[in-house]
């Protein structure tokens, strides 16, 4: 079914400064291209051609570089934060383009990610939920030797064991009547929104992500997601 993208796209980048002074992080190349056109393109290839993008910081250059989109074959509407609104507020701004039962797919805009969008609107549709989060496996390895204690005494040492833990991947499916449910012109984040279903009994499932991704928080995630683009 068609589906569209909301894409935040509105954050000022400190973490990769000096660049971001000029440009706003999306913009940032890889390679040939800004970072959120690889990511229009990958929703692209799924067949996803509406784009609802929520810009702030800079915007008038994520506005001049995509326009309404028909120079890249896809449509693009501006929901433009007067304020910070965190990573679920700005979907206040954009209630009206979209219907309870309908899905939506929310992504951070500093993304490269070759994950399979259909696979995972499927996935959404299929769970029947109102959110689904997107979620990726990360390992952490101790740099020391772990004792395992009892009563004070060493049960076995264990040399820099290896912790398996997931995090958010900042992708994520929701259904229009969750967007019902975020305050209007107020900080709120997708973990706020995630808290509340909880608390009210609600399930949240997540979707593994197994294909590359990886957030541009530096210079060397950019250069890793180019020397991902060019086969190295």
């Amino acid at each position: 079914m068609p589906c569209k993208a909301i894409i935040l796209a509105g954050g000022k980048g400190t973490r990769m400064r000096p660049f971001s002074f000029v440009i706003p992080k999306p913009l940032l190349p890889i390679g040939e291209h800004p970072i959120l056109l690889h990511l229009i393109n990958r929703f692209k290839s799924a067949g996803i051609k509406d784009f609802l993008l929520s810009t702030g910081y800079k915007a008038e250059l994520v506005r001049a570089y995509f326009g309404d989109g028909s120079g890249i074959g896809v449509g693009v509407k501006y929901f433009h934060e007067d304020k910070p609104l965190g990573t679920a507020g700005p979907l206040s701004l954009m209630k009206h383009e979209i219907s309870d039962d309908e899905y939506v797919f929310l992504i951070n805009g500093d993304i490269y990610t070759e994950v399979d969008f259909t696979k995972m609107l499927r996935f959404a549709e299929n769970s029947g939920e109102d959110i689904i989060v997107g979620c990726i496996e990360k390992m952490e390895q101790s740099a020391f030797g772990v004792l395992e204690i009892d009563d004070g005494k060493i049960l076995q040492i264990i040399e820099k064991p290896v912790r398996r833990f997931h995090v958010s991947a900042g992708i994520y499916v929701v259904r229009g009547r969750a967007i019902n449910r975020i305050p209007t012109d107020t900080f709120f984040t997708m973990p706020d929104l995630i808290k509340l279903y909880l608390a009210t009994g609600n399930t949240v499932p997540t979707y593994q992500i197994k294909e590359f991704w990886i957030g541009i928080e530096s210079a060397k995630n950019l250069d890793e997601a180019l020397k991902r683009l060019e086969g190295n």
